[in-house]
């Protein structure tokens, strides 16, 4: 129980690690990996629900959103230019990270990541393109990052268009 506690301390660090690639823009405030993966959890039950009809792996996808980028506690969120020149291995991080569970939990979640990895990946993305969205208010050159994101599943291709075309705002017609 006492390595469950740490890797859950370990999990609050997420909270203070922003994500580093909106800094090359000028966002002096970027969101958190906690906050990314929040709603990468929420996008991954979704279009894991519209493509499966099943509330039980849409749950074992949005889990698998919340953990991943887990290893940025320890790796930090590494920007694309940085990776250029900074060796960091996140699957070890993260394999690292698991082993403070119990045996069974962890063969569990590398099942989940094996059956779901393409879910996450496309919620990953979805998340950057929303973030993109809103960042692009007041940094157009947000929407470097969204550009050229290719999606898996039918599901977020089609979220991914009409999020293209949405107003982020849309909420301020009850304002």
């Amino acid at each position: 129980m006492e390595d469950i506690a740490k890797l859950l301390f370990e999990s609050g660090m997420l909270k203070l690690v922003p994500r580093s690639g909106w800094f090359k823009i000028g966002i002096k405030n970027p969101e958190s990996v906690a906050e990314h993966s929040f709603r990468t959890a929420l996008i991954a039950f979704i279009i894991t629900y519209m493509e499966t009809s099943d509330v039980s792996k849409a749950s074992k996808a949005s889990f698998l959103a919340l953990i991943h980028d887990f290893h940025e506690s320890r790796t930090l969120d590494l920007h694309k230019l940085s990776r250029k020149y900074v060796s960091m291995d996140s699957k070890k991080a993260l394999k690292e990270q698991l082993e403070s569970l119990p045996e069974d939990m962890r063969k569990e979640i590398e099942i989940l990541m094996e059956e779901f990895g393409d879910f996450v990946e496309d919620a990953d993305k979805l998340e950057l393109l929303l973030q993109a969205k809103e960042y692009s208010e007041s940094y157009p050159s947000a929407m470097i990052y969204a550009q050229d994101l290719e999606f898996k599943t039918k599901a977020a291709k089609k979220l991914a268009e009409v999020i293209k075309s949405s107003d982020h705002r849309w909420w301020l017609r009850f304002e």
